[in-house]
């Protein structure tokens, strides 16, 4: 496989581990008084329901850690009688930035337990010119896997000043 594609295709798998992994750290128990850990959640509007096991963040969601930002109209964070995280959900322009990688979906649902992350609603992961899409967007954090499922579609730029290549390496036709 082209060394970029797949570079590509790490980037992406990292963009999702970085945006899930500060706020499951938190659950497990990292320090608070680093302020290289803290994690800070904002939104209009927040419900916490400790009987039902989520704190629902509405407006205006806007999540600042270290390692990325997450912006949402709506965010849903669920856990255990343990009080660890199970499940995190972005609704509604979900937009995650992280160094020069990018992802943007309707919905964003983060199991931790599972270590999935699925993006659906128009997914788009971009790493700068680089786009990726499909109709859902699966990241299975700890195998270092994805599925982009129906109708991937990624497109690569090319390198300025750098000659095309085609797909596997060879020069294109004509040239």
């Amino acid at each position: 496989m082209n060394k970029r594609i797949l570079f590509f295709f790490t980037s992406a798998l990292l963009l999702a581990a970085v945006a899930a992994a500060p706020t499951w750290a938190q659950s497990q128990g990292a320090s608070l008084s680093d302020p290289d850990n803290l994690t800070v959640i904002t939104s209009d509007k927040l419900t916490f329901d400790y009987q039902k096991q989520y704190a629902l963040f509405e407006k205006n969601v806007v999540v600042v850690d270290p390692e990325m930002r997450l912006y949402a109209d709506r965010m849903t964070v669920r856990f255990g009688t343990d009080n660890r995280l199970s499940e995190i959900k972005a609704e509604g322009h979900v937009h995650i930035v992280q160094e020069d990688k990018e992802a943007r979906s309707d919905l964003a649902i983060y199991n931790l337990l599972q270590g999935v992350i699925i993006l659906t609603g128009k997914p788009q992961v971009t790493r700068d010119q680089d786009v990726l899409t499909g109709d859902k967007i699966t990241f299975w954090r700890n195998e270092n896997r994805m599925i982009v499922e129906p109708r991937a579609r990624l497109v690569l730029q090319s390198e300025p000043g750098q000659q095309r290549q085609g797909f596997m390496g060879e020069q294109p036709r004509g040239r």
